[in-house]
């Protein structure tokens, strides 16, 4: 009379473990790649979406910054709020623009652009521009 062989069943019972557990493990580093994949195409999509908008933004406040230099010399900068309307933006905007005197050359004025766009922390795109501008030639004789 032979004795069972215990030992043959409990080493195929370790292999089918571990092949269990390697097959497991491939399929959730195969999830969590996707997962990533669609969480950076989704976040890019919407850095495109916004790319437009931004660039906008930042034109009108440079122009803004402009007209308002011509027509003060004194002018320091202002925050500029924008609401999201159908017609108009997607997310609300904030413009702060700050102009302060030239280091060098009274003639001149710096000034720094920020400009955010949205409002839910996630979600918030920001740039920034800093230029200088020359005063109108009548500005610079005073």
């Amino acid at each position: 009379m032979r004795k069972p062989n215990y030992r043959r069943s409990s080493q195929a019972r370790h292999g089918l473990v571990g092949m269990l557990v390697i097959v497991t493990m491939a399929a959730a580093v195969l999830i969590a790649t996707l997962s990533l994949q669609r969480v950076t195409r989704q976040s890019q999509a919407r850095r495109n979406q916004v790319k437009p908008q931004m660039a906008l933004l930042l034109e009108s406040a440079v122009g803004l910054a402009k007209v308002r230099l011509q027509a003060n010399a004194d002018y320091q900068g202002e925050t500029w709020k924008i609401p999201a309307e159908s017609g108009s933006l997607d997310l609300p905007a904030e413009i702060v623009i700050a102009v302060r005197p030239h280091d060098e050359q009274h003639d001149l004025k710096n000034i720094d652009i920020q400009v955010q766009l949205g409002d839910q922390t996630p979600r918030i795109s920001r740039e920034s521009l800093q230029l200088t501008l020359s005063l109108p030639s009548s500005e610079q004789n005073r």
